[in-house]
């Protein structure tokens, strides 16, 4: 019987025991903390689940999630209403990608074995996404009548007002739009692979793994949620470009590292791990000593960034200082967050394996 590349190095890795590192020494420099509106957030999340998610089973799953928690880890300094933003921009992401990049069950057709009703989902999501964005307002849109409005994309038409009105500057909505779109359209190439049952190559992987990831939009918002305005030529220079991108990689990384134990579980091994054992023959522990080598090397080059954006910003007054540091303490709160989220998360399920000197054990 034909076994698929994925089935094969699943298997490969089945049994084996998987030790990440303690990697607090990458973050122990950045920004980081718990947001005192967290509560007040949770309560706010859960009732947002209630209301735009209608599957009992997917409402107790997505507030499982706990993504009142996430933000607050991602933005303790910020106000509580551009929590709220951030955190109706994840269960939106959230939502999505957990309809369609799932475990298959061949008994019950879904998005995630139907590629071509998942691609009916991802082309009106985009349309409701670019109409909320730009009805009545001076970008173009391709029809001002509403599109129809797809039920794992229904909380984005509570998220887009509140980054609409949001103070002149602090939000450049056609970049956010193309971020969103990107998440959406990478998530169709991902779901190709799944479903063939091959693997990518490390190549391929990238080529959609920072689209899927969705870290570019909290980027793009990294202003909005510090509530400042930085001239264009500090807050769109290359510098911040550098920047997200390595504030995506990071957590990518981080991300494939403590969720392979989940993705095994749920058969979904588009996973930078497997992908890498099954392209080079290396073993697990090479590979993971590699991608702890790229996550320091990450942060170097995060670090360089930002300190070339703060030289840049010596050429401004004060205010606008301030506003620079903010703006990077927001990078690194949401890359410190993200960390502590896939460590202790009960989606990921690895809080059990950790060790006293902050290594985790994980049996696969």
């Amino acid at each position: 019987m034909y076994e698929s590349e994925s089935a094969t190095a699943l298997k490969s890795l089945q049994g084996k025991l998987l030790q990440i590192p303690d990697l607090r020494p990458i973050y122990a420099k950045w920004t980081s903390g718990l947001s005192p509106h967290c509560e007040e957030l949770r309560a706010f999340v859960d009732e947002k689940i209630d209301e735009y998610v209608k599957d009992e089973k997917t409402r107790l799953k997505t507030k499982a999630i706990d993504l009142g928690w996430f933000t607050s880890l991602c933005y303790p300094n910020a106000q509580i209403e551009q929590l709220k933003t951030m955190a109706l921009m994840s269960m939106v992401f959230f939502i999505f990608d957990d309809t369609i990049d799932k475990e298959i069950d061949h008994d019950t057709p879904d998005f995630a074995s139907d590629f071509d009703a998942a691609t009916k989902l991802r082309q009106d999501s985009i349309a409701y996404m670019r109409y909320q964005f730009f009805r009545d307002h001076t970008a173009p849109s391709s029809d001002e009548q509403c599109p129809r409005v797809p039920q794992e994309f229904a909380s984005f038409g509570e998220f887009a007002p509140r980054v609409k009105t949001a103070a002149p500057g602090q939000v450049d909505l056609i970049k956010l739009a193309d971020d969103i779109q990107e998440f959406i359209e990478a998530n169709a190439l991902e779901q190709t692979y799944r479903l063939s049952g091959n693997l990518p190559s490390t190549k391929e992987y990238w080529t959609y793994r920072h689209g899927v990831g969705a870290v570019f939009p909290y980027c793009t918002l990294h202003q909005y949620v510090n509530d400042i305005c930085l001239p264009n030529s500090l807050a769109w220079c290359e510098e911040v470009n550098v920047m997200r991108i390595e504030a995506s990689f990071q957590p990518l990384l981080c991300n494939d590292l403590y969720s392979l134990k989940k993705e095994m579980k749920d058969d979904t091994p588009t996973n930078l791990i497997p992908i890498m054992i099954a392209e080079s023959g290396r073993s697990l522990e090479s590979i993971v000593f590699e991608l702890v080598e790229q996550m320091y090397s990450s942060a170097r080059k995060f670090d360089a960034a930002a300190a070339s954006l703060r030289a840049k910003g010596r050429e401004y007054d004060g205010s606008v200082q301030e506003q620079i540091e903010m703006f990077i303490k927001a990078f690194e709160s949401f890359q410190t967050g993200c960390f502590r989220f896939f460590m202790s998360s009960r989606r990921f399920g690895v809080k059990d394996y950790e060790q006293e000197d902050g290594s985790y054990f994980i049996p696969l």
